[in-house]
Order: structure tokens, then sequence, then C-alpha cells
């Protein structure tokens, strides 16, 4: 980097014309304004929001400033990993992931676990579960024997007998026409698991019968999330006001009663543009708003709040270290992922992006700074209007995500395959 005078004013910095193979950094007096030009102006200090991020040769992670960045001048010896974002705990820098060639579309969970408890030491077992088809359900009915109470519920026993998952596969097999790779098998902790390898429909959950779900193990969960406003809210909490506004300043509600002043609940959609300008019903958060955009983030943004404690779950790389190597055997004698999107991110070395960062990337001017750093490198860009999976589960059945359509915070089903993207630390 080259470090040249300083001019007393922009017509004679411009005069003095920019460097096309070299970087520089130069100061103009009137206004000490400091000017990064050139090309490929690397920094390991001071990165900046959309900065490149590369590990040199010698395995140095250095940012090179978004606005001079050449791709084509950067050494062949060094590997690119991602848009710097900023820094996290002890100093390291956050980037979104950007080494690979697309981003893809993963379940959040790909099997579904039951653990069989029951009452008694010994008996007939029935359980009730989507054997052949989904949306029919049967019943299968084995005899069992516990051999040991479960905790200090009396009259409760767990099941440690690999005979008892023996005579549960085998009255699986004698069901016609099953599908879905359902099977019982001892875990590593003694107790017998029902699983299906294979989870493509919700209503498997509703599996009956000394049957408790446990493929989500102690995996936390949390609905407790505000908007701006102080509201509760699950899916109307806007993320991207770019792509919000313009979806629901036609798609939003029409009025029927007086709105108040920060008085929008988590389940109330924003109203329609002609709405807020137009309805007496809008007139007193009209007067205080002003405009459509002010209104749409005054009662439907959403704040980073993990840092005020109020999500109170763990953040995406706790996440990422905890449940990403999670493996299940299957049926066929392999091994899979309990949690395949959060897999995924670990073994990319980063974790899926959590609520707070999502908050943080899909904001419109940082998309559009995170894409054009992503498109000079030549990697795969974000769309505003893609669903994308959060690292943090709603609860059982749900986890965040972004919903591209509303372009806000939602909640999906568990078993749908969304986009995926990750964050890494260095």
């Amino acid at each position: 980097m080259k470090q040249i005078e300083q001019y007393n004013d922009a017509a004679s910095y411009n005069a003095a014309g920019k460097p096309a193979s070299e970087s520089r950094v130069v100061n103009v007096k009137a206004g000490n304004i400091s000017k990064f030009d050139g090309v490929n102006v690397p920094t390991t200090d001071t990165p900046m929001f959309g900065d490149t991020v590369y590990f040199d040769e010698g395995g140095n992670k250095v940012a090179i400033r978004r606005d001079v960045y050449n791709r084509s001048l950067v050494p062949a010896s060094w590997t690119y990993k991602g848009v710097f974002l900023n820094y996290y705990k002890d100093g390291r820098w956050r980037t979104f992931l950007g080494n690979y060639a697309s981003l893809p579309s993963l379940k959040y969970a790909d099997l579904v676990q039951f653990k069989v408890t029951v009452p008694g030491e010994s008996g007939t077992l029935t359980m009730g579960a989507q054997f052949v088809t989904a949306g029919t359900t049967t019943s299968i009915s084995v005899e069992y024997d516990a051999e040991q109470p479960l905790g200090s519920t009396p009259n409760v026993y767990e099941l440690n007998d690999t005979t008892l998952c023996g005579r549960i596969n085998t009255a699986l097999a004698d069901l016609e026409g099953i599908t879905g790779d359902w099977w019982a098998y001892v875990d590593d902790n003694g107790g017998v698991i029902l699983q299906r390898d294979t989870w493509t429909d919700y209503r498997q959950y509703t599996c009956s019968g000394a049957l408790t779900h446990v493929t989500w193990r102690d995996m936390p969960a949390s609905s407790d999330y505000r908007k701006v406003n102080g509201k509760a809210t699950n899916y109307r909490g806007i993320m991207n006001f770019k792509g919000g506004t313009s979806y629901w300043s036609t798609n939003g509600r029409t009025l029927t009663a007086n709105v108040a002043v920060h008085g929008e609940s988590g389940n109330t959609d924003p109203m329609k543009l002609s709405e807020f300008n137009d309805s007496p019903y809008a007139a007193d958060i009209r007067a205080y708003y002003k405009t459509y955009d002010a209104y749409l983030r005054g009662e439907f943004g959403i704040q980073s709040l993990l840092k005020v404690g109020v999500f109170a779950l763990p953040d995406g790389e706790e996440l990422a270290k905890k449940y990403g190597p999670a493996m299940a055997p299957t049926k066929a004698g392999s091994t899979k992922a309990v949690f395949p999107a959060h897999n995924w991110a670990y073994l990319q070395g980063g974790h899926l992006w959590d609520v707070d960062e999502g908050v943080l990337m899909m904001e419109d001017d940082n998309l559009s700074t995170i894409n054009a750093t992503q498109a000079k490198a030549g990697k795969v860009t974000l769309a505003n209007s893609s669903n994308r999976w959060f690292a943090q589960r709603y609860n059982v059945n749900y986890a965040w995500s972004f919903y591209g359509n509303h372009r806000a915070l939602y909640l999906n089903h568990v078993y749908h395959a969304y986009q995926v993207g990750a964050v890494a630390l260095f």
C-alpha cells in the first residue's frame, strides 16, 4: 500500500489521478478526509461492513476495502472467506460465508424420533403412528418387559430391552405398504428410540401411545421476541424494508378502527399505503410518523435485541457447536445429521444465521452492501425474496426464519426445505 502526500483540496486530489494497479491512502486537508483508492486497499485493523475478507498465503486475515476491490488483482494464493460483518466476542471477525457455489436448501429437521416409555413392568404396548401413508394412522401392538424405573416417577419404567426393539421392528415389517423407514433401536443412553429416517410431514409428530417426541432433544426454543414498539411478534416484524414496503403498501390491511401510535400487535398486518395516506382511522399515526416508511419501521421493525437479553436463546455459534455434529443411526446402517441445516453450516466452519444476525444482514442497505461485495467476488448474492432458516427454534414444530414474501421475521414448520446461509468466525 502506498501513502502519498496530502492534498489541500478535492480538486488537487482529483487532478493527480488514481493508480490502476496499486492501493494508496490519501488525505485531503480540506475537511481532513482520508481516502482509500487505487485498488485492493488492505487492512487488518479497522475493517468496515462489506469489506472483502481473505486469508493470505501466510494464513493471515486481510480485509480489502469494498469500494476499491478488484478480484482480478488479488493474488491467486489468497483464499476468499466472505464479506465482513463485524467483530464478534473475543475479537474474531464475523463474515457472511461466501466460499460456496450455491446456497443450499436444507430441512431444519430431516428425521423424527420418539422415546418409548410405558407404565408398569410388563404388558402390551400399542403405538399409533403414520406408518403406512401420510394422513393414514395405524397402530402396532407388542409385548414389553421393562428393566428399570424412569427417574423418580412411580410405576413408570424406561424400556431398556433390546428384545423390544426386535419386536417393534417385526411388527412394523408385518405392516403392508410401509413407507418412511420407521424402525426402533437402543440409543447410547439405553433407551428405546422409535424413529423415521425421513421426515416429510409434520403430522408425524402426532404419534401416540407411550411415545415422547425427542427429535429436538434439549435444543432450546423461544417465542419471546419484540418489535421496536415493544409488541410481541411472530412474522410481521419487518427485516427488509425495501421489499417490505413494496409488499405491504398494496397487500396491507384496510382499517376499520382507529390505529394508536405504538399500538400494532404481533398478529396485525401493516395497513396499506393508501390507508396510511387517506384513512381517518390513521390520523394519529400519520401525524406521528409523517411517512409510510417511518410507520413501518416504527411499528413493525425488528431490532437486534439479543444484546439486551430479550430474545433469550443461545446465539448461532453456540447452537452450531452443540447441535451441528449431532448424528443418528439409520435403518440402512449409515448415519444422518439430526439437524441437517445446522450440520451444513457447522461443516463450513461457521453457523446458521441467528435471528440477530438476520436482522443485520437482511436490512436493505446492508443487504445491498453484502451483495455488491459478493458480486465483485464472483460469489452468490442474497435475494431478499427467498425464505431462509435462522439458527433458533420457536417451538417443537416451528423454527424462526426470514419470510421472503413479507420480508419479515417468520416461523415455519421444521420439515420445510428452505435456503440456508452461514456466518463464519475468524
